[in-house]
């Protein structure tokens, strides 16, 4: 019950930031977290590397909404999406895989009336998590054995990285499905 209850706390707090005026509110919520990263005790370090990691796509988004808007609204925008990021590395750091995903099965419990299986849900949602720090992996070590051979990782030789990524990643999806066929998965 607690794993619900901080779940719908989680989605309803990072919906509504997205929701609230751009004034002193924001300002509340970024105290609130770091209020909430204090009690559970975050390390601000490995905060700070996760804030860096996603800063380009929270400056993609900021000059998108610049071309199309105007620059405080485009800051404002940038906020609020570094406090949801904030917000989702606290979540993510307090809780398992596992109870997320059991979580999003009890949620999903009322699809039953529609026949509707919450067990493939509970799997489903179990593999996207668990195979992202796989490809992270992955990743890595392709980028280590390209140092290690002398090829830059840059965009001229982004062909060959991303070939052999996806090749990794259709063989991940090959061990998963011949993994959840022997366990009795066929649909």
């Amino acid at each position: 019950m607690k794993n619900i209850i901080s779940f719908i706390i989680f989605i309803i707090y990072a919906t509504l930031v997205f929701f609230l005026p751009n004034t002193k509110v924001i300002l509340i919520c970024i105290l609130i977290n770091l209020i909430i990263m204090f009690l559970i005790k975050i390390n601000i370090k490995s905060f700070f590397k996760s804030l860096i990691k996603i800063l380009p796509f929270i400056l993609f988004t900021f000059i998108i909404n610049l071309f199309l808007d105007n620059l405080i609204n485009a800051f404002w925008i940038g906020l609020k999406l570094i406090i949801v990021c904030n917000i989702t590395i606290i979540y993510s750091s307090t809780t398992s895989i596992l109870e997320i995903t059991e979580t999003i099965k009890t949620l999903c419990s009322p699809l039953k009336i529609f026949k509707i299986d919450t067990e493939d849900i509970k799997i489903l949602v179990c593999i996207a998590l668990s195979i992202i720090p796989i490809l992270k992996r992955d990743l890595l070590e392709m980028k280590n054995a390209c140092k290690v051979k002398g090829i830059e990782f840059n965009i001229k030789n982004m062909k060959y990285i991303l070939s052999k990524f996806f090749l990794s990643i259709i063989m991940r999806t090959n061990q998963i499905e011949e993994a959840l066929i022997a366990k009795g998965y066929n649909s």
